[in-house]
Protein backbone atom coordinates (compact mmCIF):
# COMPACT_ATOMS: atom_id res chain seq x y z
CA UNK A 1 0.00 0.00 0.00
CA UNK A 2 1.47 3.33 -1.05
CA UNK A 3 1.09 6.10 1.49
CA UNK A 4 -0.41 9.29 0.07
CA UNK A 5 1.88 12.05 1.36
CA UNK A 6 -0.58 14.87 0.69
CA UNK A 7 -3.37 13.13 2.59
CA UNK A 8 -1.09 12.60 5.60
CA UNK A 9 0.13 16.21 5.49
CA UNK A 10 -3.45 17.53 5.32
CA UNK A 11 -4.56 15.33 8.23
CA UNK A 12 -1.62 16.44 10.39
CA UNK A 13 -2.32 20.10 9.63
CA UNK A 14 -6.02 19.68 10.45
CA UNK A 15 -5.14 18.05 13.77
CA UNK A 16 -2.88 20.82 15.02
CA UNK A 17 0.51 20.69 13.31
CA UNK A 18 1.61 24.15 12.19
CA UNK A 19 3.82 23.01 9.30
CA UNK A 20 4.59 19.69 7.61
CA UNK A 21 7.30 19.02 5.00
CA UNK A 22 8.29 15.81 3.24
CA UNK A 23 11.97 14.91 3.71
CA UNK A 24 12.16 11.49 2.06
CA UNK A 25 9.94 8.94 0.36
CA UNK A 26 10.88 5.29 -0.20
CA UNK A 27 8.92 2.22 -1.26
CA UNK A 28 7.57 1.60 2.27
CA UNK A 29 8.19 4.86 4.14
CA UNK A 30 7.66 8.58 4.12
CA UNK A 31 9.70 10.84 6.39
CA UNK A 32 8.11 14.12 7.38
CA UNK A 33 9.32 17.12 9.35
CA UNK A 34 6.47 18.69 11.29
CA UNK A 35 6.13 21.53 13.76
CA UNK A 36 3.77 21.21 16.72
CA UNK A 37 3.72 23.82 19.49
CA UNK A 38 7.06 25.26 18.37
CA UNK A 39 8.79 21.85 18.48
CA UNK A 40 10.13 20.32 15.26
CA UNK A 41 9.56 16.59 14.98
CA UNK A 42 10.55 13.89 12.55
CA UNK A 43 7.73 11.52 11.67
CA UNK A 44 8.55 8.33 9.84
CA UNK A 45 5.48 6.52 8.53
CA UNK A 46 6.03 2.91 7.53
CA UNK A 47 3.95 0.29 5.74
CA UNK A 48 4.10 -3.08 7.46
CA UNK A 49 2.61 -6.32 6.20
CA UNK A 50 -0.62 -5.93 8.15
CA UNK A 51 -0.49 -2.44 9.62
CA UNK A 52 0.79 1.10 9.33
CA UNK A 53 3.09 2.44 12.00
CA UNK A 54 4.98 5.63 12.68
CA UNK A 55 7.96 6.74 14.72
CA UNK A 56 7.96 10.24 16.15
CA UNK A 57 11.03 11.98 17.58
CA UNK A 58 12.19 15.54 18.15
CA UNK A 59 14.31 16.55 15.17
CA UNK A 60 17.09 17.85 17.42
CA UNK A 61 17.76 14.30 18.64
CA UNK A 62 19.17 13.21 15.27
CA UNK A 63 21.82 15.01 13.23
CA UNK A 64 20.37 16.25 9.94
CA UNK A 65 22.54 14.03 7.68
CA UNK A 66 20.82 11.05 9.35
CA UNK A 67 17.26 12.20 8.59
CA UNK A 68 16.49 9.02 6.64
CA UNK A 69 13.67 6.49 6.91
CA UNK A 70 15.98 3.57 7.62
CA UNK A 71 17.99 5.41 10.26
CA UNK A 72 14.94 6.75 12.09
CA UNK A 73 13.31 3.34 12.29
CA UNK A 74 16.21 1.88 14.29
CA UNK A 75 17.17 4.98 16.30
CA UNK A 76 16.73 4.12 20.01
CA UNK A 77 14.78 7.24 21.04
CA UNK A 78 11.27 8.21 20.01
CA UNK A 79 7.69 7.04 20.33
CA UNK A 80 5.71 4.71 18.08
CA UNK A 81 2.13 5.03 16.84
CA UNK A 82 0.17 2.23 15.17
CA UNK A 83 -2.89 1.59 13.02
CA UNK A 84 -3.81 -2.07 12.91
CA UNK A 85 -6.23 -1.59 10.00
CA UNK A 86 -3.93 0.46 7.71
CA UNK A 87 -6.26 3.41 8.32
CA UNK A 88 -4.47 6.75 7.83
CA UNK A 89 -6.99 8.68 9.95
CA UNK A 90 -6.41 6.34 12.89
CA UNK A 91 -2.64 6.48 12.45
CA UNK A 92 -2.56 10.29 12.29
CA UNK A 93 -4.70 10.53 15.45
CA UNK A 94 -2.19 8.30 17.22
CA UNK A 95 0.75 10.30 15.80
CA UNK A 96 -0.72 13.54 17.15
CA UNK A 97 -1.32 11.94 20.56
CA UNK A 98 2.33 10.81 20.74
CA UNK A 99 3.56 14.19 19.47
CA UNK A 100 1.59 15.86 22.28
CA UNK A 101 3.43 13.64 24.78
CA UNK A 102 6.72 14.79 23.30
CA UNK A 103 5.75 18.48 23.55
CA UNK A 104 4.78 18.06 27.21
CA UNK A 105 8.14 16.51 28.08
CA UNK A 106 9.93 19.64 26.88
CA UNK A 107 13.67 19.19 26.64
CA UNK A 108 13.79 15.68 28.13
CA UNK A 109 15.21 12.97 25.91
CA UNK A 110 12.53 10.71 24.50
Amino acid sequence: MAIDVEVVKDLLLKMGFEKVFMIEKTYNCILLLGKLKEIDMLIGIYTGEISLYAKIIKSEEILEPHWKCDYLEYFPQGLYAFSQSKNLDELVQNIVAKAEVITKRGSALI
